[in-house]
């Protein structure tokens, strides 16, 4: 019989037994085995998504060298409240030039005039359009679940938090796009204070223009989460949101855009950036990690110098993926529109358990990546989203897909043992320099 849990009973039931598992091995530990255990887990980590292993994760990336370098975890522990020149702290002045330096090169790459840069997450920059645009009881028209609308736009997240009431935009599916046709009726049934659109799976861009001129109507302030395109975006690919229309742009500044952890909330317009600068401080945050704005100022400044490179590569090996991919058996979503624009490529998992069995058995024989819904589909997770991003900074090239779907093949659809596919996914990976 399993003793009484200290770490989240409340669980799921796979979590439960996990936790339950390590708390029986890891409770009790004095300082010197806490840091042989920290110590082994951090290697093991690393060795395994940074050394041998291959992610395709879409919520992940790798910093340069030199943003890496710029990062000094020190700086984390060093409160830093207010503005630069008017700090509740004193003695804050090189911090006053990060605080300067971050906000204007990200505004500048993402084709804003302002950026706010010290929320943590892009969950809490959506909280803070959220707390800067809407008021409780009010409504906030989103992408459904299924189409790849976050959590964070619905009322399980932050937005339930901000007690605001949710309605999904009327989706193609079939088109993966808005129903433009049906958008005007719904906002004016609706009268949303927001309309968010972006997603956590982003094949094919927004008609941006399209539903700033439906949001006009209503008088409703568009907010494009960028969180998964923002490396795209900076390098003047898939789509240009401010440009095209939307009021904010919010991003995570990792992902695609291969930054430190974090957000930023970009926009052309003051009066709009000066209420989510107050939502962000003193609303949110207090102290933050001023140590990311360092490798988020030098990551943005190499962006704008290699950006359409790097997102058109990512592209070039979603596109030769998603055609490997297809060609070795599986059924990869939107094969009528070619599969993708963007760096992203879902593949419809229902015959292989779901998407989260799939991705599993994917992580036994090394290769990283995620469960997703899909539009049109009501069970949860039917599909696998693949991102490129990491594996294109890591060297990947289009050749090299077959070989990646092939292990994906072996593994998914010939149902080879994990164990025995792992030593060729290690071989890929050190393939590369």
């Amino acid at each position: 019989m399993e003793g009484p849990r200290r770490v989240a009973p409340w669980a799921p039931p796979r979590a439960r037994r996990r936790l339950a598992e390590l708390e029986a091995r890891l409770a009790g530990q004095d300082a010197d085995q806490v840091v042989r255990t920290v110590t082994g887990a951090l290697a093991g980590h690393r060795r395994a998504f940074d050394e041998d292993g291959i992610v395709l994760y879409a919520g992940t990336n790798t910093m340069s060298p030199r943003a890496l370098a710029a990062h000094d975890a020190a700086v984390s522990g060093r409160p830093s409240m207010g503005w630069p020149g008017d700090k509740y702290q004193t003695g804050l002045d090189h911090l006053d030039v990060l605080e300067t330096l971050a906000p204007l090169q990200v505004a500048a790459l993402m084709e804003g005039e302002f950026a706010e840069v010290r929320l943590q997450s892009a969950t809490l920059a959506n909280l803070a359009c959220y707390t800067a645009f809407a008021r409780p009881g009010d409504t906030i028209a989103v992408l459904p679940e299924a189409a790849g609308g976050h959590a964070s736009h619905h009322a399980q997240g932050v937005a339930g938090v901000r007690g605001l009431r949710v309605a999904d935009l009327p989706y193609d599916a079939a088109a993966f796009s808005i129903d433009h046709a049906r958008l005007p009726g719904f906002l004016e049934r609706e009268r949303p204070a927001l309309v968010v659109i972006g997603a956590s799976l982003m094949l094919f861009p927004h008609d941006v223009a399209a539903v700033r001129a439906a949001c006009d109507e209503v008088g409703a302030t568009l907010v494009y989460d960028a969180s998964h395109v923002a490396g795209l975006i900076a390098g003047r690919r898939f789509q240009r949101p401010l440009e095209e229309g939307a009021h904010v742009l919010t991003m995570s500044t990792y992902k695609s855009f291969g930054g430190p952890p974090g957000a930023a909330i970009v926009t052309r317009d003051e009066a709009l950036a000066e209420r989510v600068s107050a939502a962000a401080y003193p609303g949110l945050t207090a102290n933050y990690d001023a140590a990311r704005l360092a490798p988020l100022a030098v990551t943005a400044a190499e962006l704008a110098e290699t950006g359409p490179d790097y997102a058109d590569a990512c592209v070039a090996n979603a596109s030769a993926l998603a055609a490997a991919l297809q060609e070795a058996g599986f059924a990869v979503v939107a094969a009528d529109r070619g599969w993708t624009a963007s760096h992203h490529v879902a593949v419809d998992a229902s015959d292989l358990g779901g998407g989260d069995a799939a991705a599993r058995t994917l992580a036994e024989g090394g290769v990283y990546l995620s469960g997703i819904g899909l539009p049109g589909r009501a069970e949860p997770l039917p599909g696998l989203r693949i991102g490129t991003q990491e594996i294109t900074r890591r060297g990947f090239t289009p050749p090299l897909m077959c070989d990646l779907a092939a292990l994906m093949r072996r593994l998914l659809l010939d149902h080879e043992p994990p164990a025995d596919v792992r030593p060729a996914t290690t071989t890929l990976r050190h393939s590369l320099p």
